[in-house]
């Protein structure tokens, strides 16, 4: 039998079971004993209240799954049965999954098989939060920041300071500020959103930071970035924004007219899965440098991962989540004990 988790109406979590379909395997079909899966609560929450575009109840979420492979079809020539592997699944104990689909959310990655499946599940956080430091380019010293101290944010702090850079992480949360401090960050802005700004500027000697990233997804942020920006420096989108907002652009468009900034967007969809002439960076490469800086502790999961829990725990951890999301960290489901 297989156990997995459904969101079948708004603000509702259920866990149920069924038999997985026995029918033949496709040619580029696998199936996937599943280890353990994160839940990414800016996406999963989203949904779960039916904000996200393209929601539409009953939906069985997931966002990234660890897991073995225990059969595939004939075309699977890129992994073998018994591999550990990364991939798009759901929060479900086993599942059938196409492989090779031409996007990253329809393929498989290796994972180390000597780095423990909990600590792996972190590997689709770091993928995401890597985005924003592999496309800065930067020199040694320049002055990056992070406004947003969630785990994309901190992640990508700490990347950016294995690049070299001197990180600012902004975070009006003071619980968020001392977690980043913990784990290294070099100076911490703890500060309402109002303030903010004249704190960055004054950190900066008035001038801005080559670099400022919205690690949230929300327009005020942004213009935050904006204001925090040095002359012909980059604001980097890595947040994903949902929160409507209304006003006035014209002042921050404005300054970034004036002042010749740029901004980009940091999606990891810009990358192509495989490696391709005259592109430097690819999907598979960026996992795989995902996964070894979790093995070598450059990033320790153990320091990001708050909660593991029962795939029976997940309806109250799901509510507990949209109620108390400054309490939880990153959240791995260990589906382990289920036959």
């Amino acid at each position: 039998m297989v156990t997995y988790i459904e969101f079948p109406e708004c603000n509702r979590v259920t866990i149920g079971q069924e038999r997985l379909n026995d029918s033949p395997l496709g040619a580029k079909e696998v199936i996937i004993r599943n280890e353990a899966s994160i839940i990414s609560a800016g996406t999963e929450l989203a949904r779960l209240k039916g904000i996200e575009p393209g929601t539409e109840f009953p939906v069985r979420p997931g966002y990234g799954s660890i897991g073995i492979i225990e059969a595939k079809g004939s075309e699977v020539t890129d992994f073998e049965i018994g591999d550990r592997v990364f991939y798009a699944g759901k929060h479900a104990s086993r599942e059938r999954f196409v492989h090779d689909q031409g996007h990253q959310w329809g393929h498989l990655f290796k994972v180390p098989a000597d780095l423990d499946p909990i600590e792996a599940a972190l590997g689709c956080m770091v993928e995401i939060a890597m985005t924003a430091p592999n496309m800065t380019s930067l020199r040694l010293g320049d002055t990056v920041v992070v406004y947003g101290l969630g785990i994309v944010g901190v992640l990508a702090a700490l990347m950016y300071q294995l690049k070299g850079a001197r990180v600012i992480g902004v975070d009006p949360l003071q619980e968020r500020c001392e977690w980043a401090r913990s784990l290294g960050i070099q100076e911490v802005v703890d500060c309402h959103p109002s303030s903010q700004v004249e704190e960055v500027l004054r950190l900066t000697g008035a001038e801005g930071a080559p670099f400022t990233v919205d690690a949230v997804g929300h327009v005020r942020v942004i213009e935050n970035c904006v204001k925090t920006t040095a002359p012909m420096g980059e604001i980097i989108l890595l947040g994903s924004p949902r929160v409507p907002v209304e006003g006035d652009l014209n002042a921050i468009m404005w300054d970034v007219h004036l002042h010749g900034k740029s901004i980009r967007g940091a999606h990891m969809y810009r990358y192509p899965v495989r490696p391709q002439r005259g592109v430097s960076m690819d999907v598979e490469w960026v996992f795989s440098t995902a996964f070894q800086l979790i093995l070598d502790k450059k990033l320790d999961a153990s320091r990001f991962i708050s909660h593991v829990i029962s795939p029976e725990q997940a309806p109250e951890i799901y509510h507990d989540l949209l109620l108390n999301p400054n309490e939880y960290k990153a959240v791995v489901i260990d589906w382990r004990t289920c036959e």
